[in-house]
């Protein structure tokens, strides 16, 4: 159903994150703890606030619809995790503006907002571990990418230490009609090259030429991500074998990879588009390969202390 959706049809049937955290988080039985800061710029924390440990989240739903609702789920699993082996870690989802109401670069200035707002409340970049699905990890590329290359118009962000990660799951990384998108299309996936590219007209809109290497990752010139071992840690960049995105982000993984000596690549065998995310969606028990594997590289990223 998901690839017949149309803009308004998607904002309506997944709902907006804000309303979505509100529900969840009520059903769920966690506290729900708001900040609203500059610019709309919202973050909403999935159990309790901390300075310590912090993954701050930036949801999917190709810019034009909320977090999906399985969201909170999956981290209050990785939080159990990480706190039974002695790392209790704060979670924080940005609530960022969506498209039409908002366009880039207003979703990379809010990130920068919420980044900022994190280190002026003490938490150390070598703390944070950015975590971002579909639409949400190519707003990572953006955060990363404006470091390197600042962007007029938005906050700049001078970290004193490199972030301890940043994992990008199943990264929107070519929007518009590509061949790349169509080699790995009809083996099951929820969506379809015909939905992407309909929902990258909407984003793309207006977005001038010189805007491009952020949007759409694969689009950046060759050197566009140099010293990007600079000023994060490690990456990790992961996919499902039967999404249609998969060669289009093993092809960003590996320019990636070039650039950062610390970049790893996971391919989910038999998973679709952010399958960790549909896996609490349906209540599938059954954890696979990629979820455990997240769960120990977000541990390795986080220190005692």
């Amino acid at each position: 159903m998901v690839i017949r959706l149309n803009r308004r049809q998607a904002r309506i049937f997944f709902g907006e994150t804000w309303d979505i955290y509100q529900r969840t988080t009520k059903s769920l039985k966690m506290e729900q703890v708001v900040e609203d800061l500059s610019d709309g710029t919202r973050l909403l924390w999935i159990g309790q606030k901390r300075t310590d440990r912090v993954i701050y989240y930036l949801h999917g739903g190709a810019f034009i619809f909320g977090v999906i609702e399985s969201a909170p789920k999956l981290f209050a699993y990785m939080q159990e995790n990480l706190e039974k082996r002695g790392k209790p870690t704060g979670v924080t989802m940005l609530n960022y503006t969506l498209v039409p109401d908002a366009t880039f670069p207003i979703q990379l200035r809010q990130a920068v907002v919420g980044i900022q707002h994190l280190i002026n409340i003490g938490v150390g970049p070598e703390n944070i571990q950015l975590m971002g699905d579909s639409a949400g990890a190519v707003i990572i590329h953006q955060v990363l990418s404006h470091i390197l290359h600042p962007v007029e118009g938005v906050p700049k962000l001078t970290l004193s230490a490199p972030f301890a990660g940043a994992y990008m799951m199943s990264p929107w990384a070519t929007m518009l009609d590509d061949k790349i998108l169509h080699t790995n299309a009809g083996r099951g996936d929820m969506l379809d090259p015909t939905a992407g590219v309909y929902w990258a007209s909407k984003v793309l809109d207006n977005v001038p030429p010189s805007a491009r290497p952020y949007v759409e990752a694969n689009s950046a010139p060759e050197e566009w991500l140099v010293d990007v071992n600079k000023i994060v840690d490690r990456i990790l960049i992961s996919c499902g074998d039967l999404e249609i995105l998969r060669d289009s982000i093993i092809k960003y993984s590996q320019t990636v990879q070039s650039h950062h000596p610390k970049a790893q690549f996971f391919l989910d065998e038999y998973g679709i588009h952010i399958d960790p995310f549909v896996c609490f969606y349906v209540g599938e028990p059954n954890r696979g390969k990629l979820i455990p594997f997240i769960l120990e590289w977000l541990d390795q990223g986080f220190s005692k202390n």
